[in-house]
């Protein structure tokens, strides 16, 4: 098998909305009889990356491999019915071997998302061609989530979120590589958060990002109204420890809570000033030299 080429297994399944999986096989250049082993998943108009790649070693041909890919629903969920265990074995001379296993899969056609008890709901504000933002209240805190699409190649998008509030945010994920059969503002996005019991109340939320496409079907009998009326949803990232809230109250931690007072002459400016932390020492020599001389899986999948 050429270093250039790609085995792709494909397997369809149905469960509320059609789903198909790919397992694609390419060969170690270095390594004879070595070859890593990846799973995408499409569903709608997209595709993406599951689980992390797997190395094995093969003396039988790769041309005549034989998997059983299959999913089930381990417990409840909210919403309900659209919580999956993936499985993907591998079978080699009648002995079975797992390869990929996910038991955190959400995917789904139309989602009860009201079900989900004191969720807090982001609506879309703002949306142009690589950029769509989202407002919510979190913890009483107004929330800005910034959502931004950059082209990778010819149908790869890369996806990133942020947020910011009161003008502070910071990067959530980045580099989420999907394959998009549409263009990327026929995506719509499903952003949600749910309040944790904690001291001091309302600083801790389970955040969920969920992306929306359009639910085609191929069957005749299906209504034009009922398919642009369904969707599509899987959840790409989640969060159980999203800190954040407005006019927190930290004396809520006890009487032995001893607060910091911020001294009269900062902040101040210093040069110079050895670095405590040595991964931002090599970044700033990493960004010095690319100042210097000249002017970023496969599918990788962060959830």
């Amino acid at each position: 098998m050429d270093t250039q080429e790609t085995l792709v297994y494909t397997y369809n399944l149905q469960v509320g909305c059609p789903l198909q999986f790919s397992v694609l096989i390419e060969p170690e250049a270095d390594q004879p009889n070595h070859y890593t082993l990846s799973l995408s998943m499409k569903a709608g108009h997209v595709e993406r990356a599951l689980c992390a790649p797997v190395t094995l070693r093969l003396s039988i041909d790769p041309r005549q491999l034989d998997f059983s890919v299959f999913v089930f629903p381990p417990r409840t969920s909210l919403p309900a019915g659209c919580l999956y265990n993936l499985r993907v074995w591998l079978k080699t001379a009648g002995i079975d071997h797992r390869i990929f296993s996910d038991n955190d899969l959400w995917v789904g056609r139309d989602p009860d998302f009201l079900s989900v008890g004191d969720a807090s709901f982001a609506v879309l504000r703002n949306a142009t061609q690589d950029m769509l933002i989202y407002q919510g209240i979190v913890g009483r805190a107004h929330v800005s989530f910034i959502i931004r699409w950059k082209l990778v190649e010819v149908g790869l998008y890369s996806l990133s979120l942020e947020y910011e509030a009161g003008g502070a945010g910071r990067t959530l994920f980045e580099d989420c590589y999907m394959r998009l059969e549409c263009e990327p503002q026929i995506v719509t996005f499903m952003i949600y958060a749910i309040p944790v019991t904690s001291i001091p109340p309302g600083a801790t939320h389970r955040l969920r990002f969920w992306l929306r496409t359009p639910f085609v079907s191929h069957s005749p009998a299906s209504s034009t109204v009922s398919q642009s009326e369904s969707y599509i949803y899987q959840r790409i990232w989640k969060s159980d420890d999203f800190k954040i809230g407005a006019g927190l109250n930290f004396d809520a931690l006890g009487s032995k809570l001893v607060m910091g007072i911020r001294d009269p002459d900062s902040p101040r400016i210093e040069r110079d000033l050895p670095c405590l932390n040595p991964s931002r020492r090599r970044s700033s020599r990493t960004l010095t030299n690319a100042i210097g001389s000249s002017s970023g899986n496969s599918l990788t999948r962060n959830r």
